[in-house]
């Protein structure tokens, strides 16, 4: 969904963007130093830069980790990214001669990116062990989501976000719900005298999220489904729907790239589930209150799995 934030999981993320940058700047430090000597090593310098190195194997590090990016400069790509390197190498050399290398911030910030570089590389070994799925499993997806590609469709949706108490959706989303067309519903939102903004969104039915795509592929044209948002809710009302199926052949590939992250997503929660039973954990001074709550709580939304991907 674009647009309005509906999903929960958003923030979470963006709290995290900071400390998965500083993580991957720790995984190219890791992988920095002298090579060894010889012919072999000079050969696997990249750039040297002062009295530091850049090795090729960082560079080729670094398209792994940034595959899009690398794919949009072609074949500048070593040569632009080792650029970036060259910058950043020069920054980190000028952060150790200021001293900033000892700055409590500093170190702080390259203990927790250290956790979470050393967190994440647990976390895929245990996601590695997933293997592809069979035959059967991938026509039972298929057959289980003709929303998805049987009786896939291209939907042109109205999005109304109306800002509203619970009381004051309830009583417009009964309104709603009895609407018939695209007209009726936008007389009830003026109606409702409640603060709205409405755009009209063209999606494929891949691009919606799954638990809301079974509940429009059961609406015909001038229906409505709500959708809860921060500080209200939104509207959906299919203005137009054409359905285009995908074969069970052309599914194939999707099908199993979305059953294969449900494993991988699947391993890691239960081999950290299995992690968390072993441990010792004991919440202390401020943090010690919301233990229980804590322990009896549903997975982070960030790092919940989720139901596979449409493709």
């Amino acid at each position: 969904m674009h647009g309005f934030k509906l999903d929960s999981r958003t923030n979470g993320r963006r709290l995290l963007n900071g400390a998965l940058i500083v993580s991957g700047c720790l995984l190219m430090a890791a992988c920095s130093g002298k090579d060894k000597p010889g012919t072999e090593g000079e050969s696997q310098v990249a750039a040297q830069v002062n009295d530091g190195e850049i090795s090729v194997h960082q560079v080729e590090a670094l398209m792994q980790m940034r595959p899009q990016m690398a794919a949009q400069m072609g074949e500048a790509a070593p040569s632009r990214l080792l650029d970036g390197l060259i910058e950043q190498e020069l920054a980190a050399q000028a952060a150790r001669a200021a001293g900033l290398d000892k700055s409590p911030k500093v170190l702080q910030a390259m203990a927790l990116a250290q956790r979470e570089v050393l967190a994440r590389a647990y976390q895929d070994s245990l996601a590695d062990k997933a293997s592809l799925p069979d035959f059967k499993s991938v026509d039972s997806y298929y057959e289980d989501h003709p929303e998805l590609f049987a009786k896939r469709r291209q939907y042109t949706l109205q999005e109304v976000l109306v800002q509203a108490t619970p009381d004051q959706t309830r009583e417009l989303m009964a309104k709603v719900n009895a609407a018939t067309s695209v007209q009726q519903v936008n007389a009830a939102v003026l109606a409702s005298g409640l603060p709205h903004s409405s755009r009209v969104n063209v999606q494929w039915a891949e691009g919606l999220p799954m638990d809301l795509l079974p509940k429009l592929a059961s609406l015909n044209n001038g229906q409505s489904v709500g959708v809860a948002a921060p500080g209200g809710f939104v509207i959906m009302t299919v203005l137009q729907s054409q359905e285009v199926p995908i074969t069970r052949a052309a599914a194939e590939k999707p099908i199993q790239n979305a059953l294969m992250a449900a494993k991988r997503q699947e391993l890691v929660r239960r081999g950290m589930d299995e992690l968390r039973q072993k441990a010792q954990i004991t919440r202390k001074g401020a943090f010690a209150a919301s233990a229980a709550a804590s322990d009896v709580s549903q997975p982070d939304a960030a790092s919940a799995p989720s139901e596979p991907t449409a493709p």
